[in-house]
């Protein structure tokens, strides 16, 4: 793959912030690419295109990190939890930040007969987000957002687990969703409502990606645990166990995000 070749994880790992840069430059080329060859379903299409640029790449770091739990596992190196896995959280973060900037940049920018057809399903699906908020109070609310945030990231962890880089299908769309639902605001001359909504996401929103990229770090690194090691090994177990932190870690930070964002 090209990326593969021009940029390496390790490089990626060494120098965190071209991972937004990346992402830029990757979205924006998505969102062009499924334009003009599937107009109709561009919306779901773009972080497809997304997930098959940055799988090369992505499956790369994670074997970087099962190397790391490799080596913790027979005591050639001292890490701790945060080592082995502190900079992919990072890199992550970046993506999804460099991938919500192109697709708001883009909302905002281009003419809206562009925008509603490339982001079609996004905008389907706010208004299917925005019926279901308007029907329910309270713990109804609650109980629906925390099941769909659930679900969303069982998909990631186990999109992750079955192709490696399924996180980013996942991390794309939300973001694409994210930037066209606040870019609406702006295009209808709605400043003050933009800034109202915006802030009105920061308690929530942060906790809710984290539970996506987490659950797609350990579908990752257990997908290649297995690969690599033998599955009664000790290495193999700690890889097992930071996927059970990842994966639980993903849990909390859901329920986190639910309760924030039903009452906060």
């Amino acid at each position: 793959m090209v990326l593969e070749s021009v940029i390496s994880a390790k490089f990626m790992e060494n120098k965190p912030l071209y991972m937004l840069l990346l992402s830029v430059v990757v979205s924006a080329v998505s969102v062009f690419i499924s334009y003009f060859i599937f107009p109709e379903y561009a919306g779901v299409v773009i972080p497809l295109v997304m997930t098959v640029a940055m799988a090369p790449l992505v499956y790369k770091i994670f074997t970087i990190e099962e190397d790391l739990e490799r080596k913790e596992a027979e005591h050639k190196i001292k890490l701790g939890f945060l080592g082995r896995h502190g900079e992919t959280m990072f890199l992550f973060a970046l993506f999804f930040m460099g991938a919500f900037i192109t697709f708001f940049v883009i909302s905002v920018l281009l003419p809206e007969p562009f925008v509603s057809q490339v982001f079609a399903q996004q905008i389907d699906a706010i208004g299917a987000i925005s019926d279901i908020s308007g029907m329910f109070f309270g713990e109804s609310i609650l109980d629906i957002i925390l099941l769909n945030n659930l679900k969303v990231m069982f998909f990631s962890f186990l999109l992750s687990f079955m192709i490696g880089a399924g996180a980013i299908y996942i991390l794309s769309w939300n973001a694409s969703i994210l930037a066209v639902y606040l870019a609406s605001f702006l295009n209808k001359g709605l400043p003050l409502k933009f800034y109202e909504r915006s802030l009105g996401i920061i308690p929530h929103a942060p906790f809710e990606i984290v539970a996506y990229f987490l659950a797609g770090m350990a579908g990752g690194i257990l997908s290649v645990g297995l690969l690599r090691e033998h599955i009664k090994s000790k290495e193999f177990m700690l890889v097992f166990r930071d996927s059970l932190i990842l994966l639980g870690l993903a849990v909390l930070a859901v329920f986190i995000g639910a309760f924030l964002e039903v009452f906060i």
